[in-house]
């Protein structure tokens, strides 16, 4: 019973002390400057700025080196061949050939060309990559998938 006659006398004092508030005045001073209330017009000079800039079609930049080899390097040194995996299913020579041509062909940013998975799902997305955009000048290996 004590703790509600506490709980009671302190929202009592929490209301009073937010009431109290509102007869001080504000912090900070209003904005009576009428260049602070108003917006400025618009000068002659913009309208014309506007309009160069937009009859000079912008010249498309060339992305940089960084950005054109963004994607992360195929790294299969230290794969080891676990069950199900090309690298034991083929063993390590195959398996990096056949990892390399899918990572060559495919146009993911991060291909499922590892050595560690199936050779089924390298496989695959080294057809996928072959039958992606023009074929007419894909590298002989993309007919044997």
């Amino acid at each position: 019973m004590r703790k509600v006659k506490w709980a009671t006398v302190l929202t009592a004092a929490m209301l009073l002390a937010a009431c109290d508030e509102q007869g001080r005045e504000p912090a900070g001073p209003e904005a009576t400057d009428e260049a602070v209330t108003q917006p400025a017009a618009p000068t002659e000079a913009a309208p014309s700025a506007a309009a160069a800039e937009s009859d000079a079609a912008p010249t498309p930049t060339p992305p940089d080196a960084e950005y054109a080899n963004s994607r992360p390097p195929l790294d299969n040194s230290g794969a080891q061949p676990t069950e199900g995996s090309c690298l034991a299913q083929l063993g390590r020579e195959k398996a990096e050939a056949l990892s390399e041509q899918c990572y060559a062909m495919s146009p993911a940013t991060r291909p499922p060309c590892n050595v560690q998975n199936s050779c089924e799902r390298i496989r695959k997305e080294l057809k996928r990559g072959c039958e992606f955009g023009d074929t007419s000048d894909n590298p002989a290996y993309c007919d044997g998938v």
